[in-house]
């Protein structure tokens, strides 16, 4: 990626010309006697995170498939999970329930009761269905039509109220029968009835529909979630249902130079946020249309995320957490018939989004890849075919006949098929290089994502097993021509080295002799600025306050700093953590946005660990105005011993240097490089009291007192591993200065 910058920095002014870790040369650090936990969460969730946007009760899952029973070999043979229902409760609206001969525009109580005793009975009827009922943990949503009130009439020749008062707020009626409905037509599973779904959106994107492509505006939609949240709760008094929105389905935070976040997402937070149990967004890649290709994968996914918790956070008191009831990709230059290509186009996202939906295990309720199972609702012939379906006819793109067979996407869930455990700590050298792993037993399982638009060599560092490597199965999906490719091989050795295709995926199964003994621990902790959505200024410092942050003796840290602005403008700000200057890197995760309308994006920049204090003062500033800091937090990962990690200039942080400090140009290291006794000349006048060694990390890996103002010193650094170090000298006067250990 042409955006990725390999600096040495400081480094090669002080010892001359050094090898630098080259693109190619990604490593990947992993701990299998680690647990990794986010918040509360330290395993991996296939109900939250392996979906699919289906019901086990749709009529798609039949006819006439490949294999006899559909439902079986997909959610069984691949560990699937459902999650979403979008049709059924606007279907019964439609089709059944009548007005309620009292009320204008209320739907009769009684015909919705009726409605739901004929529904639960068919489902205990179909026993079949109940084996799934742990795989549907489901969302029900409701759809613009008939729900929005407009006027528009349902079969049964009515429509719902638009009355708008204090005493029957706008919505009122399209509540109470979703409310009524939710109520009626669930039991608690098998005989009793369908389980009653875990989650309700109140609309499916509508602003999309009612604002970009109508004339009302986001507060009556808004207003709209609030009476209808208020009428399901009072019919539901006793159920633990969740309820969300907006399903917005474009969150362009920063166009408009952010008046859509203002206008929008931020007024739909202020309005309903106090009745709202989480947020739900859409997200889409745009991996073709009108030749261009706009990618939410990467920073940009990252921005959004941070900005939305950020305020959460702070006009709440908590992250609420998210729902992501739709992802993946749209192939506009593709729509017609299927192929291969337009299904990939999909996958990659799926793949990439899953690992970044993965990184908030604690603050996602749930995700779902947006896939019906055939899209016959969709699709009209052979040549205008639904771009999202788990199955197509046996003989397109040629002509729309033959058995249901699977499309390319199926190759997503092959892939992910095996996944379980207990999450252990792993990090990349590159961001454009996603890693998370997860142990069962005596397996591990190593997650690779690559963001690049070309293939990469990794060498992997995996330590903690303490056993013998039985296999290592390899499963890679990448493109090969126009057709994606699932590659799958067992191999008795393990090569360390691996080639990952560009925008491809690799899942790597460790096995070993017995199972893996977890005994340390690292605490992944989030801590938010007390301000957000800052103008950027030129040579204007924006402070920023991040307090309460915990931490222990080992641990790493990163500073998300999310920035929207023109391209063209510097990505590259001035970064001060508690008066200390740091090395703000040049690469960040995905591509560099060229083609959308602006960047928008977090920068995830490395602080050392003992830079953190319980209440930190972060300074951010910019030499040229426009845009905005949108948003700041502090990720912390706090380490029960100290951690392995590879020394790597390609993710090192500056040599770092108080507000204030002096230079000395007396100071010198020799030799440098060096292997065991390094020489320092202080020079004849100093008053340092101690010296410390720093990795790069910013752990302290040597320190000691200095007697007498000694002007030479000698220091023995033989026990320190290879790799690039700072050694700061401390008293009335502080200086560093690096060094290499070979």
């Amino acid at each position: 990626m042409s955006k990725i910058v390999f600096l040495l920095f400081i480094f090669a002014f002080f010892i001359g010309e050094i090898k630098a870790v080259e693109p190619d040369d990604i490593i990947i650090d992993v701990n299998l006697n680690t647990k990794r936990s986010l918040g509360n969460v330290s395993s991996f969730d296939r109900n939250k995170f392996v979906a699919i946007h289906a019901d086990v009760k749709e009529n798609e899952w039949d006819g006439d498939n490949f294999t006899s029973d559909l439902r079986d070999h997909f959610l069984n043979g691949y560990d699937v999970y459902l999650g979403r229902n979008t049709g059924t409760i606007g279907w019964n609206m439609n089709n059944v329930v009548t007005e309620d001969p009292d009320r204008t525009g209320y739907a009769d109580p009684a015909s919705i009761l009726s409605s739901g005793e004929s529904s639960k009975t068919n489902y205990a009827n179909v026993t079949a269905h109940h084996a799934y009922e742990n795989r549907n943990d489901q969302i029900l949503c409701a759809q613009l039509h008939p729900f929005w009130p407009d006027g528009q009439e349902t079969k049964k020749g009515w429509s719902f109220s638009l009355t708008d008062t204090e005493a029957e707020p706008f919505g009122t009626a399209s509540g109470e029968y979703m409310g009524r409905y939710i109520h009626d037509h669930y039991g608690s599973g098998g005989t009793t009835g369908k389980p009653e779904p875990k989650y309700v959106e109140v609309i499916n994107e509508p602003l999309y529909w009612l604002v970009d492509h109508g004339s009302d505006q986001p507060e009556k939609v808004f207003k709209f979630h609030n009476a209808v949240a208020d009428q399901i709760r009072k019919y539901n008094p006793d159920s633990d249902i969740q309820i969300g929105g907006f399903c917005v389905a474009f969150p362009d935070f920063e166009k408009n130079d952010f008046k859509q976040w203002e206008e929008r997402s931020k007024l739909f937070m202020d309005i309903c946020g106090a009745k709202m149990d989480y947020w739900t967004i859409h997200l889409y890649d745009f991996a073709a249309k009108g030749g261009k290709e706009m990618y939410r994968k990467g920073s940009n996914m990252e921005a959004t995320f941070d900005m939305m918790e950020q305020y959460s956070y702070l006009s709440f008191g908590e992250v609420k957490p998210f729902m992501i009831s739709e992802f993946g990709a749209v192939s506009h230059d593709l729509k017609g018939a299927w192929s291969p290509l337009r299904d990939w186009h999909h996958m990659k996202s799926v793949n990439s989004m899953r690992m970044q939906f993965m990184e908030r295990a604690d603050i996602i309720n749930k995700t779902i890849d947006f896939l019906p199972i055939k899209a016959t609702w969709g699709t009209t012939d052979v040549n205008n075919t639904y771009s999202h379906r788990l199955m197509r006819k046996e003989n397109e793109p040629n002509s729309y006949t033959g058995d249901w067979v699977y499309t390319e996407m199926v190759k997503v869930y092959q892939l992910w098929s095996d996944v379980k455990g207990t999450r252990v700590d792993s990090k990349s050298t590159n961001l454009d290089v996603m890693t998370d792993v997860y142990v069962d037993g005596n397996k591990a399982y190593v997650i690779l994502n690559n963001l690049e638009f070309n293939s990469v060599n990794v060498t992997m560092n995996v330590l903690g097993a303490n056993q013998d490597l039985q296999s290592l199965k390899i499963k890679k999906l990448y493109l090969e021509g126009n057709k994606p490719v699932l590659d799958e091989s067992v191999l008795s050795v393990d090569p360390k080295e691996f080639t990952i295709g560009a925008e491809g995926t690799m899942i790597l199964e460790y096995t070993y002799a017995s199972s893996i003994d977890i005994d340390e621990t690292s605490s992944e902790f989030k801590y938010y600025a007390n301000t957000y959505f800052k103008p950027i200024v030129a040579n204007t410092p924006e402070v920023f306050t991040i307090s309460g942050v915990e931490f222990g003796m080992y641990g790493e840290a990163i500073l998300r700093l999310g920035i929207g602005r023109a391209h063209g403008k510097s990505l590259h700000p001035k970064v001060l953590v508690n008066g200390a200057e740091i090395e703000v890197p040049t690469n960040f995760r995905g591509g560099s946005q060229t083609q959308r309308e602006s960047f928008f994006g977090v920068l995830e920049i490395p602080v050392p660990y003992e830079l953190i204090k319980s209440n930190n003062s972060i300074s951010v500033a910019f030499t040229e105005s426009g845009g905005h800091i949108s948003s700041l937090a502090l990720k912390t990962n706090e380490f029960s011993k100290e951690i392995t990690r590879t020394e790597n200039v390609s993710v090192g942080i500056s040599d770092v240097s108080p507000l204030g400090s002096q230079e000395n140009s007396n100071l010198k290291l020799y030799p440098n490089p060096v292997s065991s006794i390094l020489n320092v000349d202080t020079g004849e006048s100093n008053d340092f009291s101690n010296w410390e060694v720093v990795s790069l990390n910013g752990k302290v890996v040597l320190q000691a007192e200095i007697s007498n103002s000694l002007s030479k010193l000698q220091l023995n650094v033989s026990s320190l591993s290879r790799g690039y170090y700072i050694l700061r000298l401390r008293g009335s006067d502080f200086q560093s200065v690096p060094f290499v250990k070979q």
